[in-house]
């Protein structure tokens, strides 16, 4: 009976001890596109509410990237590029392959990131590798402004949530801004 009793303890103190599952903490930019998705019911099956949105979006969003709604995102080097204007530019994406975090909306999101930084500190970046960045939000990139980056933007920019949402994008086509921070992912 004694054995009965110091088995039971022991599974008891074994089971205090046990590591209960972590639970996911979203992103800063998960949250906020999550929270869209409820101030816009039925989005995804009424074109003039996509709409709404994706204007509402694309103005907001330039206030939410000054306050810092992307830095807990890794965002991949691309590239850092020479430009003709003696600028080097960087290249960040969370787009097609090149996402550390694609789970749920993540999955869907696609962002390009460009902006100038030092000669010195570019040379220390590795092409490849996952950062988080902070930075002050200048201009969605177009036709008429892609040469100050170097880069090269294939189509008019599309901003928003697409239309085919089950299967589609959240595209928050190519932005330049000024870098504030860059720290690589441990």
């Amino acid at each position: 009976m004694n054995r009965i009793y110091l088995f039971l303890i022991a599974i008891l103190l074994l089971s205090c001890n046990e590591k209960k599952p972590t639970q996911k903490i979203e992103k800063k930019i998960e949250t906020y596109l999550i929270d869209l998705q409820t101030k816009y019911p039925n989005f995804n099956t009424n074109s003039v509410i996509r709409q709404e949105l994706n204007d509402f979006l694309k103005n907001d969003f330039k206030k939410k990237f000054n306050n810092s709604i992307l830095s807990d995102l890794p965002f991949k080097l691309d590239r850092v590029e020479k430009c003709g204007n003696g600028l080097y530019i960087l290249n960040l994406e969370h787009s097609l392959t090149s996402k550390l975090e694609n789970e749920g909306i993540l999955s869907n999101l696609e962002i390009d990131l460009y902006c100038s930084i030092d000669k010195n500190k570019a040379k220390k970046l590795i092409e490849g590798d996952f950062y988080y960045i902070s930075g002050k939000f200048k201009e969605y990139l177009t036709f008429q402004n892609n040469e100050k980056y170097c880069a090269n933007v294939l189509m008019s920019p599309y901003i928003g949530f697409d239309s085919d949402f089950n299967n589609g994008e959240i595209q928050f086509g190519s932005i330049g801004f000024e870098l504030m921070n860059i720290k690589k992912v441990e």
